[in-house]
């Protein structure tokens, strides 16, 4: 059946509707949360939040590190929240890295990341914390953004995976999927055959289809496995 122009029309409303909602819900408790993490934060981590405006990598890495927010605080609200959050501000990326001390001579290394200016460090504190693991690095350029990051397959696969598969994405679904198919694929051992490799560049590549941040192009990756 053939939709009239007002129909269509309808939809289109339909759709911005939603994605505004969804927005004003993000700001909604953006607003209520920002100020309690932001305060605890600062109570319990004075002098790292002092550390944070010097010219200075941050890193908390430290697993045993008591939450500013306890783990009750973390309703299926906020977690919602967090992953609209991250729709806008986050990326998943499978890196292609030169290694020659391993087989082919590269690693394909699954990693997830979040951006945030430095006057919003406390809700990277607060995905840190909710993840139980990763850390936080100023970023070199722009000076002024910091970014959290998880590296590795057992983390990706065993924290990031399992949340957004509870708390999906909308922007960033199709990113999700390939990165979900290649850390599941690395976690199951089947990109150490050549084949299962050349799959795993195709997924890393895919990610980014135009191949920004990659110093090789795919091909070339390629042919160096093929010669083994």
């Amino acid at each position: 059946m053939k939709l009239k122009p007002w129909s269509m029309a309808a939809v289109t409303i339909t759709v911005v509707d939603i994605y505004l909602l969804r927005y004003l819900l993000i700001l909604w408790f953006a607003i209520r949360y920002r100020a309690v993490v932001k305060s605890s934060y600062m109570l319990e981590h004075p002098k790292q939040h002092k550390y944070l405006n010097s010219n200075n990598l941050m890193s908390l890495d430290n697993q045993q590190e008591r939450l500013v927010t306890s783990s009750s605080a973390f309703t299926n609200e906020l977690k919602w929240f967090l992953s609209g959050f991250i729709d806008g501000e986050g990326s998943f990326c499978l890196n292609v890295k030169n290694r020659q001390d391993v087989k082919y001579g590269l690693r394909i290394e699954p990693a997830f990341y979040v951006y945030q200016h430095e006057k919003g460090i406390e809700i990277l504190e607060m995905i840190r914390q909710m993840f139980g693991c990763g850390s936080i690095h100023r970023k070199t350029s722009p000076y002024n953004v910091f970014t959290y990051q998880i590296f590795g397959i057992k983390p990706c696969y065993t924290k990031v995976i399992p949340f957004f598969k509870k708390y999906p994405l909308i922007v960033k679904s199709k990113a999700f999927n390939i990165f979900e198919e290649g850390v599941s694929f690395m976690n199951s051992k089947q990109h150490l055959t050549r084949n299962g490799m050349i799959h795993l560049v195709d997924l890393a590549y895919e990610i980014n289809q135009q191949g920004k941040g990659k110093k090789w192009s795919k091909e070339n990756i390629v042919t160096r496995i093929l010669r083994g």
